[in-house]
């Protein structure tokens, strides 16, 4: 049977998504950079004795680690309803503990609403347990199912992936002659996939190398992740400029708190718009953190503290040269956006919700 891709209406589930998504990415993002300005740190364990500022770092940092879960369950939701709601969050969780990050959320999430909704369609029993079907039964079901593509098939190349990365990084990195191209290399990697598997496998890399005493790798990563909101803001004000429309209403508004959010080296602020355009502004990413990368490393920036967007700047042995690169990379990602994004189109999302009638709301006096 021929499934026209127009009949599954991806971009309107994943439109349903992006509105839960909003939300809580503002909230979770803003609490962390209010905790940041007043050096917060992220600490493992909550208590009583815990400082304000690391309360709302851990509280926002910890937030973003659920986005992953967030997609899902919200593709989910839109596609199949109630009955996609626990696999949702399953699998989302699955994405998020093993590092396959927002874009492992969003295939999850496919996969669960889909399969869901296959499901109802086709599985017969009796009217007695009708009503376990999509309590019990299918979340079960699509759970194990797709839990077990996720671990075993969809994961599997993703581990090749990062495990080749590592390996290339460990090379390029021994050889100083390379040290332009290393840091175009550690740039792309560092932004391409948005917090996902890959810049997990930087970070960690360069989180080592930091402790041997080499900032490269690290001050390159931190302004790689900051290259998608800066570019997208850039983007917006040449665009204007220039007359074309590149934004929706609604990418603006969310454009305004990704700005904020990336100033202290938090991306998941863009993704609203990301996701509306993903392939095209993830080329856009390539460019601009493979441009700045390449300064970084031709400049020999070096940094002393593993992450905090600006506030890393102190520990910077050269922070004017790392500004340069960061604002180069953010233009080039600008220029590039102006012939590569397209301008989604105005929809109104419908996001489901339930009204409770109270009208016939009784009590009984026993």
């Amino acid at each position: 049977m021929e499934i026209k891709m127009k009949n599954l209406q991806l971009k309107k589930h994943m439109m349903t998504a992006i509105a839960y998504m909003i939300p809580f990415v503002a909230a979770s993002g803003m609490l962390m950079v209010i905790g940041n300005i007043f050096g917060g740190q992220g600490v493992d364990v909550l208590n009583s004795s815990i400082s304000v500022p690391d309360l709302l770092t851990t509280l926002g940092g910890t937030s973003l680690g659920f986005i992953p879960i967030i997609i899902s369950t919200g593709i989910a939701y839109s596609i199949a309803d109630k009955a996609g709601i626990a696999p949702g969050v399953i699998l989302g969780l699955l994405c998020k503990v093993d590092g396959y990050g927002f874009l492992g959320g969003l295939v999850s999430g496919f996969l669960v609403g889909y399969l869901t909704k296959w499901l109802l369609k086709v599985i017969k029993v009796p009217k007695w347990v009708q009503g376990l079907l999509p309590q019990l039964i299918l979340p079960l079901l699509v759970s194990l199912i797709v839990g077990v593509l996720m671990q075993y098939i969809i994961g599997v190349p993703i581990t090749w992936l990062t495990e080749g990365v590592t390996n290339m990084l460990i090379t390029m990195q021994s050889n100083p002659s390379l040290a332009v191209l290393f840091g175009v290399v550690v740039g792309i990697l560092s932004a391409v996939d948005y917090g996902g598997p890959i810049n997990k496998v930087v970070f960690t890399f360069a989180a080592a190398l930091l402790s041997e005493g080499m900032g490269g790798p690290i001050a390159n990563l931190i302004q790689a992740s900051m290259i998608a909101p800066f570019g997208l803001t850039i983007g917006y004000f040449i665009s204007r400029i220039t007359g074309k429309v590149l934004f929706s209403n609604e990418e603006v508004n969310a454009l305004k708190s990704a700005f904020v959010m990336g100033c202290f080296q938090i991306t998941e602020g863009s993704f609203p718009i990301i996701l509306n355009d993903l392939l095209r502004i993830t080329i856009c990413t390539a460019l601009g953190a493979g441009t700045s990368g390449a300064l970084i490393g031709f400049f020999g920036v070096e940094s002393k503290v593993p992450s905090g967007g600006f506030l890393a700047l102190p520990g910077l042995n050269k922070p004017f040269a790392w500004l340069l690169a960061l604002l180069v990379g953010s233009i080039v990602f600008a220029i590039a956006l102006q012939f590569l994004k397209h301008k989604p189109t105005e929809e109104k999302v419908e996001v489901k919700s339930e009204e409770i009638d109270l009208d016939d709301l009784s009590f009984t006096e026993f």
